[in-house]
Order: C-alpha cells, then structure tokens, then sequence
C-alpha cells in the first residue's frame, strides 16, 4: 500500500450525499465476524478506479440476488488522506483511511449517478 496523492475514485453509495455511513470497513460493520477483525482488507474502505469498475461490479452483486447500494459516486480525494492498494486487473482499490481522516474536509464529491 501506498501514500495517496489527490486520487479520483468511484464508491457504491446506499444514499445519494456523502455522509459517514457510507465509509464503513467490514471489521465494523461486522463485529463478530472473527475472520474480518484479523484480516486487513477488512479494515480499508472499497473503492473503484473509474465508472464502468463500479458497474460492473453493481451488476456482479445484483447477479447473485443482492443489491449492494443505488448510487456511484466520483470522489476526489485529498492527498495523504491514508493508503491505497489498487488491483490494476479488476479496478478495485482498498483504501485505509488516517485515522485524522475528515470526511468533510478529505473528500470532495464530484458527482453521483442513480444506478
């Protein structure tokens, strides 16, 4: 993983704003799960490195009978905001965020797409 410079990345949103609730990593939104409180994944937030990422993955979850949000949001980013690991083959990007990390001032909402 590496220090962040400002980035672009696309999130699955449940809501159309940005708001807390949508940064939460797995190891919190599932406590008893002992297998996410030692894995490191499970502490990064998800992101994509473009749109058509996001989607397809959207598509991916909502082919298995779940629906994981109902919108995509472009964010930008600002700079040593945390660490980032991208998958260059898939477009998926763990993000650790700081723990300094403000979401109203470490992220700028560009735009956001009803799926």
């Amino acid at each position: 993983a590496v220090e962040n410079d400002i980035v672009i990345l696309y999130r699955i949103f449940q809501g159309n704003q940005v708001d807390i609730s949508e940064f939460v990593p797995y190891n919190r939104l599932y406590p008893d799960n002992k297998r996410f409180q030692k894995m490191c994944d499970a502490f990064a937030i998800s992101f994509y490195t473009d749109y058509d990422c996001a989607l397809n993955k959207y598509k991916e979850i909502l082919s298995k009978g779940k629906k994981m949000g109902n919108f995509i949001a472009k964010l930008k980013i600002k700079s040593k905001s945390g660490k980032l690991k991208i998958n260059s083959r898939t477009g998926h990007c763990n993000f650790w965020f700081y723990e300094g990390f403000d979401i109203a001032n470490d992220i700028e909402c560009i735009e956001i797409t009803e799926l």
